[in-house]
């Protein structure tokens, strides 16, 4: 049976313009980034046609800080350790770009062709990469801060890394002990262990800044001179420069060959690359440890080379001008509008509990529509 046309007085609001970010080819900006770190994780030439368009797209947006974060984040999250110099590669590669982006216009910038060869070349060089899961930190069990389990856990004699490194006139004792533990396990290849004992000390260290509103396990400065007072006494420096003796220790017996990648580690601990999320730096800082736990130990202890077949890359970074082209071909984004990298993250929807008035009138007319349909259904049963 048709329905009776019913008469109302408001008028249904018209669905209101998603006003959401979006990139140079209309994709939600959270939604690109994603698909982009997605095409990197994924092999085929379908994956890296993927990764080269969202690239493009995202630095054509104004995103280049974006990619260059992303660059660094995938980096150290997926491949690390499985070829270390990545981290060397991405500096060579980023100096270039930051150089082309001071002298060309913009959109110049974007039509260059080395600007777009060096971006095609790191997409798929980050995808080519092997992969190995992020550095594994283990778990310190709340048990381990109670009064005398540090003094009952010490074993390990004093090591050569740690008269070098631990000075009486700022550094706390428990930072002498763990120095002594974390070098024996390093020299023992017990990467797991020589982890705990960075977490532990670097817990420790927070825990009492949090207990005294001050200073923690250190007073002396190792960090750099242009951070804060509260960053240069970071117990982390201190862990950081017991790797660094050990590591010479292990170069002087040919045992590592990781010097420029080791360096390059050591500058993003230290903040060199403003680019990078500030909270990898403790996995830089890991990824340190790991090198030289598990380096002298390998057949050849060096980083392997980073392109398998340079032939191949170099035919296929020869073909990323059409990825560009098609995304230059929409048109440019206003100022206001590009990129930021705060737009990457998705939006978390806030239950608001105030009714609006756009609210209270889709009520109304639901209501009205279960009365109208309530009386219909109670008429036609009277018949």
């Amino acid at each position: 049976m048709a329905r009776a046309p019913i008469h109302i007085d408001s008028i249904l609001p018209a669905a209101e313009e998603d006003k959401r970010p979006r990139t140079r080819c209309g994709y939600l900006v959270p939604e690109a980034f994603n698909s982009y770190t997605v095409a990197l994780g994924e092999v085929g030439s379908v994956a890296s046609g993927k990764a080269l368009h969202f690239a493009a797209d995202l630095v054509c947006s104004g995103g280049i800080d974006i990619w260059i974060r992303a660059a660094y984040t995938y980096s150290i999250q997926h491949i690390g350790l499985a070829n270390p110099r990545i981290f060397v590669y991405l500096r060579g590669r980023i100096s270039e770009l930051d150089k082309k982006l001071m002298t060309l216009p913009q959109e110049s910038f974007y039509n260059n062709p080395d600007v777009q060869n060096a971006i095609a070349e790191t997409v798929l060089i980050l995808q080519l990469c092997p992969k190995r899961t992020k550095v594994p930190w283990p778990k310190v069990d709340p048990s381990t801060k109670r009064p005398g389990w540090l003094r009952g856990m010490a074993s390990s004699p004093e090591t050569r890394a740690t008269r070098a490194v631990w000075s009486s006139e700022g550094d706390t004792t428990p930072m002498y002990v763990v120095a002594n533990e974390f070098c024996q396990a390093v020299q023992q290849g017990a990467s797991e262990r020589a982890l705990f004992w960075t977490r532990w000390l670097l817990e420790e260290d927070s825990r009492i800044r949090k207990e005294t509103k001050g200073t923690g396990l250190t007073t002396k400065e190792r960090g750099s001179p242009s951070a804060s007072s509260k960053s240069r006494t970071d117990v982390g420096h201190f862990i950081a420069a017991l790797v660094m003796e050990i590591y010479k220790e292990l170069a002087a017996a040919n045992q590592v060959r990781m010097h420029e990648e080791f360096g390059e580690l050591q500058r993003l601990w230290r903040g060199g690359e403003q680019r990078m999320a500030s909270s990898l730096r403790r996995e830089a800082l890991g990824l340190l440890i790991m090198i030289c736990c598990e380096v002298p130990r390998w057949k050849v202890p060096a980083a392997p080379v980073l392109v398998q077949d340079p032939v191949r890359l170099s035919r296929a970074v020869g073909q990323s001008w059409g990825f560009f082209n098609e995304v230059l071909g929409y048109k440019p984004l206003a100022e206001g509008k590009q990129l930021k990298p705060t737009m990457t993250r998705n939006q978390k929807k806030v239950a608001d509990l105030k009714v609006t008035e756009k609210d209270k009138k889709g009520t109304q007319l639901d209501d009205h529509f279960q009365a109208y349909d309530a009386a219909m259904e109670a008429y036609l049963n009277r018949q």
